[in-house]
């Protein structure tokens, strides 16, 4: 009896031990790797975008301006867990996720991007994230409900996410996701 107990411990440790072995998420944005961990820092606190930029606004409407899409830097680190044997991490696609702050501020739909980014152990990458794409002001202006009016003190507020999805070639093979945090306040000021 002894030994099947002892045998049926062995086994539940064993699974413990490889399942807990790496590979997770630590919390606060920091993804776990087989050799490495990684975390994420917008370096942008709270990006103000402008809706047109360069545009004049009187009492008749507003003239000229260009429509642009707004960038923030996002410094993606890996941090060896090990003195030697750490491995790359490759970052293959970007989420960016918006909540509203208030019910006032439309929803935005979730951005993705695709990329190859190769990340080595020890070393900090800025990566520049497209939080606000032309194509997402031209919808906001258009919208049918809560569109962004020109020349107004309206702002649309946001919580944003960007998730990298990334891998450890060599590791153990799960993608995990490293979350950067920001806010956005978007309007067309006067």
């Amino acid at each position: 009896m002894f030994k099947k107990f002892a045998m049926l411990f062995c086994g539940v440790c064993t699974i413990v031990a490889v399942t807990s072995c790496g590979g997770g998420d630590l919390g606060g944005g920091v993804g776990e790797f087989t050799t490495v961990n990684a975390t994420a820092v917008s370096t942008t606190g709270t990006l103000e975008s402008d809706i047109l930029t360069g545009n004049t606004c009187s009492d008749t409407g507003s003239t000229g301006g260009t429509i642009e899409s707004d960038y923030v830097d996002v410094d993606f680190t890996s941090t060896a867990q090990f003195s030697t044997g750490a491995l790359d991490l490759v970052i293959s696609k970007i989420t960016i996720q918006y909540r509203p702050k208030n019910s006032t501020t439309p929803d935005i739909p979730d951005y993705f991007v695709n990329t190859a980014q190769t990340v080595q152990p020890g070393s900090t990458v800025t990566i520049p994230v497209p939080v606000l794409t032309r194509g997402q002001k031209m919808d906001l202006l258009t919208r049918t409900t809560l569109p962004m009016p020109v020349c107004s003190a309206t702002n649309f507020l946001y919580y944003v996410d960007i998730i990298f999805e990334v891998s450890e070639p060599g590791g153990n093979g799960k993608v995990r996701s490293v979350t950067a945090k920001m806010d956005l306040d978007v309007a067309d000021s006067i």
